[in-house]
């Protein structure tokens, strides 16, 4: 069994952790960075997320980091290095290519992120993160979390149910597989509406919105979140000193910028590189102490 020590950190610690990492991922263009925050999420996202990821990231995340590639140079004709021309004349440039390339990369890693964030962040942790600052806001978080696997889970029993009756998306003729897919997706949003009624009329008997909440959490701030927290905060620091310095400075247009390789510079990689492998050491480091003492 895989260990997931990470998900026992505090849940400051946790959200402090991925909402770091993924500013970073969208506000730095610099194509080494990308790449790490790119690996480190694949990475994370497969050990921690297993299968489904798995399935998640070649059926959706890269297809569609794939698209945006294809997109953006076709949209984009900005840059020097010109490759082709299209049928309208316009031109294929190699900086658009690449710049498509690093957006879907981007696109990709905060998908990851995100992934790993739901992995780890349960609804009871944003409950206690936000229950006393913005409780409407942490309620409706728990809710949209838990509310997406039961809504995956009710569509994949629908659809098993209608392939049984060969009414299923992929059976059929075009018009056949739309008309099935949509009495699936009918069924699901009736479904839906239904648990909404439900879990509305529940809050509602036991007295939701009456009176002043209470609350009771379970978590304390011990000494190995303070260590993590804090090792994470150093790794941040320096990444953001470096990227201040200059080593997030790249462009891609009119054409490509150097990319730098002094001693700040692989510093802040190494820095930036162990900030986002945080979880996925922590995990793999108590995976090996378990292992060793069974």
């Amino acid at each position: 069994m895989k260990s997931r020590a990470f998900a026992g950190v505090h849940p400051v610690v946790q959200f402090g952790y991925f909402t770091i990492v993924m500013l970073f991922t969208m506000l730095v263009s610099q194509p080494v960075l990308l790449v790490i925050s790119f690996v480190c999420s694949v990475c994370c996202g497969m050990y921690m997320g297993g299968r489904s990821t798995r399935r998640s990231f070649f059926r959706l995340i890269l297809p569609a980091s794939l698209l945006i590639c294809v997109i953006n140079p076709l949209f984009d004709h900005a840059g020097a290095t010109i490759l082709f021309y299209l049928p309208d004349e316009n031109p294929f440039t190699l900086e658009a290519a690449v710049y498509g390339l690093v957006s879907g990369c981007m696109f990709s890693s905060v998908m990851l992120w995100c992934v790993c964030l739901r992995c780890n962040m349960t609804s009871d942790r944003i409950i206690y993160l936000f229950g006393r600052a913005a409780p409407k806001l942490g309620l409706l978080l728990s809710m949209i979390i838990r509310f997406i696997p039961q809504l995956t889970a009710q569509f994949r029993r629908v659809r098993s149910a209608q392939r049984c009756f060969g009414r299923d998306a992929g059976q059929g003729s075009v018009f056949r597989r739309i008309s099935n897919f949509a009495a699936i997706v009918s069924s699901v949003i009736g479904w839906s509406m239904e648990h909404s009624l439900i879990t509305a009329d529940s809050m509602k008997s036991r007295g939701y919105g009456l009176g002043r909440r209470t609350s009771f959490t379970l978590f304390r701030f011990e000494r190995r979140d303070a260590l993590i927290g804090a090792v994470i905060l150093i790794l941040a620091a320096v990444s953001a000193a470096g990227c201040i310095s200059g080593t997030a400075e790249f462009y891609y247009f009119p054409s490509f910028s150097p990319v730098e390789a002094g001693l700040s510079d692989i510093v802040t990689y190494i820095s930036f590189a162990g900030l986002c492998t945080v979880p996925l050491v922590i995990d793999v480091k108590e995976g090996r102490k378990w292992t060793a003492i069974q």
